[in-house]
């Protein structure tokens, strides 16, 4: 049986890219509050502010895209706004995890 999963990469363009990181740090330097390993990817909160849930919102539906093999999850709640990425291989967690350079590397004990 042959594996149906999406490959572990992005399909974007160099320059897709660069506009897509620019966004990516431009929102992480307004509302970044905590970036951390979950046992199967990354969450990042957010402060909750103008635009924030929107954007993240944006980019979280931009990435379903171009890297389809993890799974991006938005939550927004009245104080802070929740991205959760997920992957079920461990390839795909190494590879959502360079996605954020700004998280540990450390792989926590317990999930979230």
């Amino acid at each position: 049986m042959e594996d149906e999963s999406p490959p572990v990469a992005c399909s974007l363009n160099q320059t897709n890219l660069a506009e897509r990181t620019a966004r990516w740090q431009a929102l992480a330097a307004r509302a970044l509050r905590q970036a951390a390993p979950t046992r199967d990817g990354v969450r990042l909160v957010f402060a909750a502010g103008p635009g924030v849930a929107a954007e993240l919102e944006s980019l979280a539906a931009l990435e379903r895209e171009c890297c389809a093999f993890a799974a991006w999850s938005v939550h927004a709640g009245p104080a802070q706004v929740t991205l959760d990425v997920t992957a079920g291989s461990e390839e795909a967690v190494t590879a959502v995890r360079s996605l954020f350079p700004e998280i540990p590397t450390a792989t926590p004990n317990a999930a979230p």
